[in-house]
């Protein structure tokens, strides 16, 4: 069972995926930070890097956009594609054989249109892209290109053919399509409607290509939600509930064109309580947001990010399971790899993640530990990779990084520990208070002082450091008052003159 939870607001838009009654993918649309994956720019190169093959290009956004040389249309060929995210990618791309050199295709100030493949993600501006796709409900227009697919979702190798002869037939001159997943079992028809729809679409851009002027904006994709039902609300979803009326008017209007029969599944929520609350998904996303995840079964599973990789370490816990070890190990194991695939997904962790699963004797386990995980990540529309179990027990995977992942949507580091997760220990900044004062009284004659320390520093040397105090005061004859702060942070300390309460340094 899957269905949409979408929660409209003034300056955010949330849209949950629920499958089997647990939130499985969420997706945040901030006002002040809003996707613009999808636009087509008529953009200006600004710099050309031969080094890394790739150009700068000012689309009129804060930061310049890049654009790889592989990224660059200009080779043809027929074939299957990929469909992710939004982006259409030829499967053959790497036997087109050594693209040519970017200095032969661009020059500075030339004026080229792009479309954005992926958005900013930390200090990099919006990766941009020439290969232009125009997104439909059934199929995908790639007029820079001349290929013609079939998503490689659809299995029968029957039905790919009848599709993509249907394809041969309809397709407009010198035009490339691919035909979506949706566009499976569906007729002749169907496929007419959105060629002529999305043909309608890239007249429009061509237009304002010739006669805007650069950086500027072409063509814009659809807002966040109707993207989602265009590519997302297929007969596989039972239900889609949104508590606003007039996005819900909009969904209507938009499926009326597209998708009638999926109209009568689209439900407005009217309750007070919020909606998000009503069906426990708020809870869901503040767990998301820890560390530790528990499992069914009693262990549970740590998850720690680093710049290079995501770490997931998986524990028995409270759970003793039966007589036999093994058999404790192995039902762990198989709990954590669904909840993994999960949190993969609802956390959108992308690059490198290496999974610590609990040692296992029998090479059957071990064989279905990796089956289990490779059939729950089967949903995911990110592109995965999974490793064989090293010797030291390890699955290494990689997920194709798209956007920022959820806790750095919702979170920022912490200013006190700067995003390590720790903080300097009480009894570290005891002898570290003591070293300070030490260096201090060396370089300063200043007679009667006062230490504003955090209260918990400040507790532990008035009571069991407070020999350690008394020692430097009575080495240097010196006079030291203690005073607490609460508002300090724990790494925080002053030294005052008690005469002037102005702050001594060294």
């Amino acid at each position: 069972m899957k269905e949409f939870i979408i929660n409209v607001e003034p300056l955010e838009t949330r849209i949950a995926l629920i499958e089997e009654k647990r939130l499985t993918e969420l997706l945040i649309d901030r006002h002040e930070s809003r996707s613009v994956v999808g636009n087509i720019y008529k953009g200006r190169v600004d710099s050309i890097v031969p080094g890394i093959q790739a150009a700068f290009i000012d689309i009129g956004l804060e930061k310049n956009g890049f654009l790889y040389v592989s990224d660059i249309a200009g080779a043809e060929g027929t074939g299957d594609f990929v469909f992710e995210e939004g982006t259409a990618k030829p499967k053959e791309r790497s036997q087109r054989g050594k693209p040519p050199s970017i200095e032969t295709l661009l020059k500075k100030n030339q004026h080229i249109m792009v479309q954005v493949s992926k958005d900013t993600l930390g200090t990099k501006g919006v990766r941009l892209t020439n290969y232009v796709t125009l997104p439909g409900r059934y199929i995908v227009l790639m007029p820079t290109v001349k290929h013609l697919g079939v998503s490689r979702k659809i299995g029968s190798e029957r039905e790919r053919e009848r599709l993509r002869k249907t394809l041969q037939s309809i397709r407009p001159p010198g035009l490339g399509m691919i035909l979506r997943t949706a566009g499976e079992s569906k007729k002749k028809g169907d496929f007419q409607d959105d060629i002529k729809y999305l043909s309608t679409v890239w007249t429009d851009i061509k237009d304002k290509m010739e006669t805007m002027k650069a950086p500027c904006l072409l063509h814009e994709d659809l807002s966040p939600i109707l993207r989602m039902v265009r590519d997302l609300f297929t007969r596989d979803v039972e239900k889609l509930t949104i508590d606003s009326e007039a996005e819900e008017k909009s969904i209507l209007e938009f499926l009326d064109k597209f998708a009638p029969n999926l109209k009568k599944r689209v439900k407005l929520y009217n309750g007070k309580r919020p909606i998000f609350d009503k069906f426990n998904i708020e809870k869901e996303i503040e767990k998301a947001l820890h560390r530790r995840v528990y499992l069914k079964s009693g262990g549970h599973i740590c998850i720690d990010q680093t710049e290079a990789l995501v770490a997931i370490d998986v524990n028995t816990g409270r759970f003793t399971g039966t007589k036999h070890l093994e058999e404790t190990v192995l039902k762990t194991n198989l709990d954590a790899a669904e909840e993994i695939a999960r949190q993969v997904r609802l956390r959108d962790l992308g690059g490198i993640i290496v999974i610590d699963f609990i040692d296992m004797q029998y090479e059957k386990n071990r064989k279905e530990l990796i089956r289990k995980l490779q059939e729950c990540l089967q949903n995911d529309r990110a592109k995965t990779t999974i490793s064989e179990i090293s010797e030291l027990g390890m699955i290494e995977m990689t997920r194709k990084r798209v956007k920022h992942n959820l806790v750095k949507a919702l979170s920022q580091p912490c200013p006190y520990c700067e995003g390590s997760g720790m903080v300097r220990s009480v009894t570290t900044m005891t002898f570290d208070t003591i070293r300070k004062l030490h260096t201090l009284f060396c370089k300063s004659k200043e007679k009667r002082l006062i230490l504003q320390l955090h209260p918990d520093v400040a507790r532990r040397l008035r009571t069991e450091n407070k020999e350690l105090l008394d020692d430097v005061a009575q080495k240097f004859d010196r006079e030291i008052a203690i005073e607490s702060v609460s508002d300090f942070h724990i790494h925080d300390m002053k030294i005052l003159s008690a005469r002037t309460r102005q702050e001594v340094t060294a």
